[in-house]
């Protein structure tokens, strides 16, 4: 049965959880949500920041896996060592996209750099549809230029944007990275009591997070900028630091803008995420997506095997449909690992319960 539409502007609060490290270092996380799982094929969104390093000990993430999934990363702030077991050593900056791509299974790790004092920025996932959920594995990045308009500067990190600075004049980029599924992820900078017009590909879900300022988002709602349903009014929604915005399902436009009240007002920064519907329901817990409960649990036992916390590798088989996409049966499905690095996270234990799929409305009911 189809899910219903979203018919109207809504905004989801962040909630704080707590990150690795010796001081522990929280982040606002948004989804996955009780109102949503899914915006477009992104499931996961942590806001974090701004962290001060030397009194939190910054991101200290060890080791640890991914599956039927892409990491991104985008600083505002700061940076993040990230080493993987494709080999990958990169140093991840701000306002620059890196994209790891899991596929059939991963292992990475992050850590803030010593020369970073305050880190601040998103980290998001976004669901590989089933058909290449078991391919290989991936990692890119790419830092776009920035597009300056009146008041306002964009850079766009994946997709597409078009936009309209209040004189009118158009700001368009497109990213070059390429991804399983069509998405989009844009910074916004506005100036105190700037705002701009962001177009919209009607078909397509959307999400803009606030990171800072006085941010308004305005959805209109009159002729094809309405969303279907919205009841032909526009909408609008204030946002605190690590706030959600989902406009209407079908909205082509929508205008975000920041407040200038006070002596000295902040400049207003925020970021678009969206993309083609997955129309899929996934199977999330801890770092892992798949499709069902038994996928999930042939994923935590493998890797608790290869890293050596728990079993052995041969009582561990790699999962029937992994090895079915064409991984082999002795491969190293989490790895390979430079030896000599910091030891690995180990998984949690599986709840009691069987895990339950989600959708576009959140946890799905049976």
């Amino acid at each position: 049965m189809p899910e219903a539409p979203f018919d109207h502007l809504f905004v989801i609060a962040p909630r704080e959880v707590p990150l690795g490290g010796p001081r522990v270092m929280t982040v606002r996380r948004t989804l996955p949500a009780r109102e949503t799982s899914l915006v477009g094929a992104w499931c996961f969104a942590d806001h974090v920041g701004p962290d001060d390093v030397s009194a939190t000990g910054g991101m200290r993430v060890a080791r640890h896996p991914h599956t039927g999934l892409a990491t991104v990363s985008w600083l505002f702030d700061g940076s993040i060592a990230h080493r993987d077991a494709i080999g990958t050593h990169a140093l991840v900056e701000s306002a620059t996209v890196d994209l790891m791509v899991a596929g059939y299974g991963i292992t990475h790790s992050e850590f803030s750099t010593l020369d970073a004092t305050v880190l601040s920025g998103l980290q998001l996932w976004y669901a590989l549809p089933d058909a290449v959920r078991h391919r290989d594995r991936e990692f890119a990045t790419h830092a776009p230029a920035p597009l300056a308009g009146r008041g306002v500067t964009l850079r766009v990190g994946l997709g597409s944007l078009r936009a309209r600075d209040e004189e009118g004049a158009v700001l368009e980029d497109a990213s070059p990275l390429v991804t399983d599924i069509p998405l989009h992820l844009a910074q916004i900078d506005l100036a105190p009591g700037a705002a701009v017009e962001l177009e919209l590909d009607g078909v397509h879900e959307y999400g803009l997070i606030a990171d800072r300022g006085a941010l308004t988002i305005e959805v209109s709602g009159d002729g094809d900028d309405a969303a279907e349903g919205a009841g032909g009014a526009a909408e609008t929604a204030d946002l605190g630091r690590g706030h959600l915005a989902i406009p209407p399902d079908g909205t082509r436009r929508i205008r975000v803008r920041c407040g200038a009240d006070g002596d000295a007002p902040e400049p207003g920064r925020a970021v678009l995420i969206g993309g083609e519907p997955l129309g899929e329901d996934i199977v999330m817990w801890w770092n892992l997506v798949g499709r069902t409960h038994d996928e999930i649990a042939a994923f935590r036992a493998r890797y608790q095997a290869e890293v050596g916390a728990e079993g052995e590798v041969a009582d561990a088989p790699i999962e029937e449909g992994t090895r079915a996409a064409g991984l082999a049966v002795d491969a190293e499905q989490f790895g390979p690992w430079p030896p000599g690095t910091p030891e690995a996270w180990s998984a949690p234990p599986l709840p009691n319960a069987r895990l339950k799929p989600r959708g576009r409305r959140g946890l799905v009911r049976s």
